[in-house]
């Protein structure tokens, strides 16, 4: 097994739970959704940690905790006893994040892996999405009108995150077309090492 811990991050709708899914299922590897911390925080409100905020603003009252959980995952036992974890998410704050990760003693420990959707149009998104959506996607449960408002969100997020990939060098793979022979690809470069 790679010794690393994993970090997926993109724009929503780019993949991330699919891939750690299939990290956790043939790996082993302990699922950790960024989402589901962000719906605790909401029940802390003085937090200003919330998904309906702005993403920019809430990934930045996140990033201490983020931070300070990254640090735990991969200083802890867990770790040290060979128990890794794949975190997914959307909400980082790249200038407090980045920086941490940066450090020579979390660079040895995490691998960072950016998912974006550069070559599909906001319609052919927005028919991907309709025909895809199960009961389990928040997506499933929007109007058209919603939808169609959230989609243009999903491709602008997508621009900033590529921005932001390139500005930290991080590994960018572009889910765009045959999203499962990339996930293949990814997980053959995680695990090559070790087969």
């Amino acid at each position: 097994m790679l010794k690393k811990n994993i970090i997926i991050l993109g724009a929503a709708r780019s993949g991330k739970t699919t891939l750690a899914r299939k990290l956790k299922k043939e790996y082993g590897y302990n699922l950790i959704s960024l989402d589901d911390i962000i719906c605790a925080f909401e029940s802390i409100p003085v937090c200003g940690i919330k998904h309906d905020g702005d993403d920019i603003e809430v990934s930045k009252n996140f990033a201490l905790f983020l931070i300070r959980y990254l640090k735990e995952l991969s200083e802890g036992p867990n770790y040290y006893n060979g128990i890794k974890s794949v975190i997914e998410g959307t909400h980082i704050d790249f200038e407090q994040v980045m920086s941490f990760l940066n450090q020579d003693k979390y660079k040895e420990k995490y691998e960072i892996i950016g998912l974006v959707y550069d070559n599909i149009s906001e319609e052919e998104m927005y028919k991907n999405i309709k025909e895809h959506d199960t009961e389990d996607d928040w997506t499933y449960w929007c109007s058209d009108e919603e939808l169609r408002g959230n989609v243009r969100h999903f491709i602008e997020r997508n621009k900033f995150f590529r921005d932001k990939f390139k500005k930290y060098n991080i590994k960018t793979y572009d889910v765009s077309i045959d999203r499962k022979k990339v996930f293949d690809s990814i997980c053959y470069e995680l695990f090559k090492d070790n087969k």
